[in-house]
């Protein structure tokens, strides 16, 4: 599909039932989560997407732009357009399940009208307010400084060694296993991610607007700053829930998480569609 601007942004779409939309954090292309699309299939028609600069979709961002400064919410707009595409392309009012980043992503969209039945935001990881920004723009700044010296390797280990919640591993231990390459790769779509955690801290104020149920998502083992944030978004929705997932940290198998989700997003609990899982791009 195209976003407004005439970007192609790639989806993959699996099973039959009400539309949800699953988006990914940093460094997380559409087949990071292709395993959990395919657990909730006989009850979701689920939609997975590449972020623009990934994977399939267009889009890789100018490493010259500065997300730190006033480029940062032009590439967030970007984003929103894409994600609206993605949901125009449904047909409807979808769920949402969205991871780390994407969480945040996701949220911005609503608030500025993009349809949503429901929300899962799942470790936004902002920071929360009185907390110091600082540590958030250095992590920006050797990002981006590493994109621009041309090493997407650099700029991978960079933004993760500043959130180590969102590895499985450490950085160095990372670089060593074939995991590595394709999150190199993924690499260049970092702007856009930059611009969304080194901004302001939880939305208290305007997240208090939401009139959509949303599930507060967080894991008893991932580290205090984040299930601050998670808490505080959670306090500032009217009617939201607050979910810790016990032994879990900010990465979930999909055999853990597919259950939690089924059982927010389709409260009913709706019997499964059998033989429902299929694809397409």
């Amino acid at each position: 599909m195209t976003s407004s601007d005439g970007t192609a942004i790639a989806v993959e779409t699996v099973g039959e039932g009400p539309p949800l939309v699953l988006t990914t954090g940093a460094l997380q292309g559409r087949a990071s989560v292709r395993l959990l699309a395919e657990a909730l299939a006989d009850r979701f028609t689920v939609h997975l997407w590449d972020r623009r600069g990934r994977g399939d979709s267009g889009g890789v961002p100018d490493s010259a732009r500065d997300p730190l400064g006033p480029d940062g919410a032009a590439l967030v707009a970007a984003e929103v357009a894409d994600l609206e595409a993605v949901v125009a392309a449904t047909g409807g009012a979808p769920a949402h399940y969205a991871h780390s980043a994407g969480g945040m992503l996701v949220l911005e969209a609503v608030l500025r009208g993009l349809p949503a039945t429901r929300v899962v935001a799942h470790e936004p990881p902002w920071r929360v307010d009185g907390d110091d920004p600082g540590p958030r723009r250095d992590l920006g700044a050797a990002t981006m400084a590493a994109l621009r010296a041309g090493s997407p390797d650099d700029a991978a280990a960079a933004f993760l060694g500043g959130f180590p919640a969102a590895a499985p591993a450490p950085v160095e231990r990372l670089r060593r296993t074939p995991f590595w390459a394709g999150t190199v790769a993924l690499a260049p779509s970092l702007p856009h991610d930059v611009a969304l955690v080194v901004g302001d801290p939880v939305p208290t104020e305007r997240v208090a607007a939401l009139d959509i149920p949303l599930l507060a998502l967080d894991g008893d083992l991932s580290p205090a700053w984040v299930r601050a944030a998670v808490a505080a978004l959670a306090a500032s929705v009217p009617g939201a829930v607050h979910r810790t997932l016990p032994g879990q940290v900010h990465i979930v198998t999909p055999t853990v998480l597919a259950p939690v989700l089924t059982g927010f997003l389709a409260p009913d609990g709706g019997a499964p569609v059998r033989g429902a899982v299929g694809g397409g791009r």
